[in-house]
């Protein structure tokens, strides 16, 4: 039954405080792992007396989520996440978003959008934004430096 309103992939410790921050923030949020015992830990401690539940696989955490389905992955940078795009692409339908919250290198990101997109899925990496008033062109910011001091660049898609 759907009732998860965001799921998040990768149970390190930027992805247990940041679903306990969606917790405590009103969302009902599926937490998922590749190893599926670091799930019923986090369950059983960090995130007990919470809204927050479990999937056993990407097939069930797909299945616990409202649509359209957001996923957030925070998983290692390159092929973990081209890994995990691929699995999930058969399991979700047009409109669903997924979100590379994770520290993807911005030249990795130019590629996804195009397969996305073939597939009709919504694609977000990190500080990657695609321009309203040019659709298809893309910015990739650089944050970089103390002070905010940015850098950017761009790409069409």
């Amino acid at each position: 039954m759907a009732q998860a309103d965001i799921a998040l992939i990768g149970l390190a410790v930027m992805g247990q405080n940041l679903i306990l921050n969606m917790n405590d923030h009103g969302f009902v949020v599926c937490a998922f792992n590749r190893t599926v015992s670091k799930v019923h830990d986090f369950l059983n401690n960090e995130a007990k007396g919470t809204k927050v539940i479990g999937a056993e696989s990407l097939d069930d955490m797909v299945s616990k989520l409202k649509k359209p389905r957001r996923i957030i992955l925070l998983v290692k940078a390159g092929q973990a996440v081209d890994d995990f795009i691929d699995k999930l692409v058969p399991l979700l339908e047009p409109g669903d978003i997924i979100i590379d919250g994770g520290n993807s290198e911005y030249r990795d990101t130019t590629m996804l959008p195009a397969n996305l997109l073939q597939a009709q899925r919504d694609y977000f990496g990190a500080h990657t934004y695609e321009l309203l008033s040019n659709p298809g062109k893309f910015i990739h910011t650089n944050w970089t430096g103390h002070g905010g001091k940015v850098s950017s660049s761009s790409y069409n898609a």
